[in-house]
């Protein structure tokens, strides 16, 4: 039998398992990781003592400190 590789592509992140099988907790880990990414960036734009910097359901919302 040969040996094969199983690739999952979610969000634009490749990752490789050793099983075909994908399981619940790697896909919430996987989501906490772009968030985190995509929150460092956020961050580089938008000043944190000028700005609140929030995430919901539907894509991340910035608005301005009173």
């Amino acid at each position: 039998m040969k040996f094969q590789r199983t690739y999952f592509l979610i969000d634009d992140l490749v990752f490789e398992v050793r099983k075909p099988e994908i399981t619940v907790k790697q896909i919430k880990k996987t989501q906490v990781k772009i968030e985190n990414e995509e929150y460092k960036v956020l961050r580089k734009h938008f000043d944190e003592n000028m700005f609140i910097i929030e995430k919901t359901p539907d894509g991340w919302v910035i608005t301005e400190k009173k």
